[in-house]
């Protein structure tokens, strides 16, 4: 059967293509609906497409784009794995310096902080900056692991997740456990980057069970996965050993943020009692030190919640009462073991203090925890105020640890499963990659039907309305039209599906009387062929500025895939 395309079906397609429709922007609902869910469906197109294309034999070649060196540890074991073995080849390409402050105020990218660049380039050999590199094509990767979530934060062309996945399989390995609900449920709507990820490997069951709910028709194709199979960051904490300490240190972690639904901070009410605190118990066997959450400061002074000068002030009373103030000069590795007692707001460095089997005292806000840290948090000590705060850390203080023994036991728990975790997923990477030397075939028909709905939806917005060429490039849908001419289906009736709309195309280019409605036919005509196998000419002095650019870098693009010029 040929899915939806018979002589009927033909015929409403030739009067939804004839029919006049009003120029410009002003789309019909139902339109815009069928348009805007097509972002979703191409990302799935893009994953089947990987899937199905098969390799050589040959090493496997594997990419990692890092960023900052502090979420460099969740990649760093996998990273070490690939690079020891002789049948991997592994890359590493540095993004420039870019964080959520200069994304808030807009700053341009580009620039390399020397402390983020000595650290890749000092310790590694096979490392690039990707502004030299200008285009990760060049590495032929078959994966690349991306750093973080937030294409907000990848800015420079050629770095997102949409164009990446175009290129290679992308995995992600979380740059920070969940930890809650809402960054769970908020997961599983950041669909702009986890669309287009063919392995996330999760930290938890309970964020797989509901990453699996969210892709289910890609998931159940076999062209994404998602790995519950540990969290490899976790690995060197659980395997940390060392000798009881002459001084032992109190560590506070405050949150950068105070709305409650992204952790709550409790710097801003606990600032001058935590102060005091440590003025009255620091000594020679014991230190106070504070490491905020590196957007802290910043953040408070942008939203005007503190003044620069107020926390110039705050540091320096630091200084005179002797407290540790740690603002990214030591690796979160070297702070957590340092730390004998934690007091903290949400964080996903929460857990891996907690697997050093050391006593957390956490500060919670109005959240939902996830499952894992409601057994943490079941045997820590939970203070809502800064009275139960200082009840704890005095207790805690005198050695005094009840929770110690139930402790141990959820730690060996989180240890069963996540030690070995690095290796499993190296593993999985190897497995995926010998599979895809003979891939089975896989089909999203669902995904293709709607994909060639909005093609038909594109037909009709071009095809007849000749007013719109001036303004073409103006629309809201351009980009997915752009988008679109490099999507070709799988199965064999959509390809006959499109053959005949091209067809029926020729047809009405045939009868048209204007240039203008013949130009607007050819650019729909090009969602179903090269314009290499046109047999009407592009009349591109009728073209928009700019757009018959886009056309040639489309087309380009495709040709070089097939090895054509």
């Amino acid at each position: 059967m040929r899915c939806h395309l018979d002589d009927k079906n033909l015929l409403v397609l030739d009067h939804f293509i004839s029919n006049s429709y009003k120029t410009g922007d002003c789309l019909r609902g139902d339109t815009m609906e069928i348009l805007g869910s097509c972002r979703l469906d191409l990302a799935a197109y893009y994953l089947q497409k990987l899937h199905n294309c098969a390799h050589t034999d040959r090493k496997m070649r594997v990419l990692f784009l890092v960023h900052e060196p502090s979420l460099w540890d969740k990649q760093e074991y996998v990273y070490d794995l690939f690079a020891a073995d002789d049948m991997v080849e592994t890359t590493l390409v540095l993004l420039s310096s870019y964080n959520a402050i200069d994304a808030a105020e807009h700053k341009p990218a580009g620039r390399y902080v020397d402390k983020t660049w000595h650290f890749f380039h000092d310790r590694y050999p096979n490392v690039f900056d990707f502004t030299n590199v200008i285009d990760l094509n060049v590495f032929h990767a078959d994966y690349i692991f991306l750093p973080t979530p937030y294409d907000g934060l990848r800015p420079l062309r050629g770095t997102r997740t949409s164009e990446l996945a175009k290129i290679a399989k992308i995995c992600y390995i979380a740059y920070g456990t969940q930890g809650s609900k809402f960054f769970i449920q908020w997961e599983t709507e950041l669909a702009p980057f986890f669309a287009h990820v063919s392995v996330h490997f999760c930290d938890s069951e309970e964020e797989q069970t509901a990453m699996e709910a969210a892709y289910p028709d890609t998931v159940a194709a076999g062209v994404q996965h998602f790995e519950d199979i540990g969290y490899p960051s976790f690995e060197p904490y659980l395997e940390y050993r060392c000798d009881p300490r002459i001084r032992r240190r109190v560590l506070w972690m405050p949150r950068w943020n105070t709305e409650a639904n992204i952790g709550g901070s409790h710097f801003l009410v606990y600032k001058d009692a935590f102060l005091a605190f440590a003025r009255k118990y620091g000594s020679e066997t014991l230190e106070f030190a504070i490491r905020p959450h590196p957007f802290m400061f910043d953040n408070f002074i942008h939203s005007g919640q503190m003044t620069a000068q107020e926390v110039t002030d705050f540091k320096a009373q630091l200084a005179a009462y002797g407290i540790v103030l740690d603002e990214g000069q030591y690796s979160v590795f070297e702070v957590l073991t340092s730390a004998d007692i934690l007091l903290a707001d949400f964080s996903s460095l929460n857990m891996p203090f907690f697997l050093l089997d050391r006593p957390l005292i956490y500060c919670p806000n109005d959240n939902e925890l996830s499952d894992d840290y409601k057994k943490m948090t079941a045997c820590s000590y939970v203070a809502e105020t800064w009275g139960a705060a200082e009840r704890y850390l005095e207790q805690l203080i005198r050695y005094e640890d009840p929770l110690a023994h139930q402790r141990r036991g959820i730690v060996e728990e989180f240890r069963a499963k996540h030690i070995g975790a690095a290796q499993r997923i190296a593993d999985r990477i190897k497995r995926d990659f010998a599979e895809s030397l003979h891939p089975h075939t896989a089909c999203l028909p669902e995904i293709e039907q709607r994909l060639f709905e909005a093609k038909k939806t594109l037909v009709s917005l071009i095809g007849r309305n000749s007013d719109l060429l001036p303004h073409f490039c103006e629309q809201k849908w351009y980009p997915l039209y752009l988008e679109m001419l490099s999507m070709h289906p799988w199965s064999d009736h959509f390809v006959w599906g499109e053959q005949q709309i091209l067809v029926k195309l020729k047809e009405l280019y045939a009868t048209a009387v204007e240039r203008e409605h013949r130009a607007c036919l050819t650019l729909a005509m090009l969602l179903f062929a090269d314009p290499l196998i046109l047999s009407v000419p592009l009349e591109i002095d009728l073209f928009p500025e700019g757009l018959y650019t886009d056309l040639r870098e489309a087309f380009a693009e495709q040709r070089k895939e097939l090895g054509i010029g």
